[in-house]
């Protein structure tokens, strides 16, 4: 129930040269249904294995320095001055700070409908402030930046995230709803493994039924 990059005993991943660490990693020392990283150990210890790894791969690597520029990043036009785009990366990330805080604040283990209500009208507000921010000084539809592609897709992950936690009518592995307290076995879906080859589905099981049970 829990997702993460699956890492080694030095944050190591399937893919050459990717570390992960903290949160993002899936190192299966807590076992299912925990939220990953909330611990001292992944969040420092394996946090700290991977460090190394990842220099002394980085120093051994063959990879051109210059092959970020391979690929054309998003360039904000000139035709806007400086101190504008200071403005737009200050508000930027001010925005961004008052989001996290939203979704801490609102979001979290423990929800309820008037609080992810609240939420997702707050992000919603903060959004339309912004874009309305960006346009006041002369930024464009057809404009692009690094941070405002990012602030797009951060308000974007936020209402998604608030959308289906307000979906969910039930309590259910790592979240609590005080609305709606109770597992509803209605909306237990078949669990889905695909391995480029065929899918395979597995028949949903009443969490009620253990090891023991199942094999009476």
């Amino acid at each position: 129930m829990c997702g993460g990059v699956r890492a080694g005993l030095q944050g190591e991943t399937n893919v050459r040269g990717l570390y992960v660490a903290g949160e993002v990693a899936c190192t299966g020392l807590h076992g299912a249904n925990r939220l990953a990283s909330n611990s001292l150990l992944e969040a420092l210890v394996f946090a700290r294995r991977a460090v190394q790894p990842s220099i002394d791969h980085m120093k051994s690597s063959s990879l051109d320095s210059s092959a970020s520029n391979w690929w054309s990043r998003p360039v904000v036009p000139v035709s806007l001055e400086s101190n504008v785009i200071n403005k737009i990366l200050t508000m930027t990330r001010e925005i961004r700070k008052e989001v996290q805080s939203i979704m801490w604040k609102y979001v979290g283990i423990v929800r309820s409908t008037t609080r992810l209500e609240a939420a997702e009208q707050k992000i919603c507000d903060l959004e339309a402030k912004w874009e309305e921010y960006l346009f006041q000084l002369g930024w464009e539809r057809t404009m692009v930046g690094l941070e405002a592609c990012e602030m797009r897709n951060f308000f974007c992950c936020a209402k998604l995230v608030v959308s289906s936690a307000l979906a969910r009518h039930e309590s259910r592995g790592l979240h609590y709803t005080i609305d709606f307290p109770h597992l509803e076995e209605s909306k237990r879906l078949p669990t889905g493994s695909h391995d480029h080859q065929c899918l395979k589905f597995w028949p949903p099981k009443p969490f009620w039924l253990g090891v023991e049970a199942s094999a009476i």
